[in-house]
């Protein structure tokens, strides 16, 4: 009988183990599918964020030098403008502008 007892408290100590052993397999086969999915989408969303910045840098690159055109207009025509409010017999750009009479 108490052979008996212990013959079956092994194979229920065994069967437990087993048990345990699948369902830790199972769970660890979980959590790395589930990681497996967060790198996956995490570096996807490190590619796009890459891709902007890339693009953002030419932006800014093209903007900038659209800027410096604008600028380079601005002065290549200011003597024009100069000239042609010299040749108006209207008050002066300079004098209607004037901050200090305020």
């Amino acid at each position: 009988m108490v052979l008996n007892i212990i013959g079956w408290s092994f194979v229920a100590a065994v069967t437990a183990w087993g048990v345990t052993v699948s369902w830790a397999k199972l769970a660890l086969a979980r959590s790395r599918a589930l990681m497996d999915d967060q790198i996956r989408y995490w570096h996807t969303e490190a590619v796009k964020a890459r891709e902007m910045a890339a693009h953002l840098k030419h932006e800014m690159a093209a903007m900038s030098k659209g800027r410096e055109q604008g600028r380079e207009d601005v002065m290549a025509i200011m003597p024009l403008l100069i000239a042609a409010q010299e040749r108006l017999p209207s008050p002066r750009l300079a004098e209607t502008t004037d901050l200090s009479s305020s």
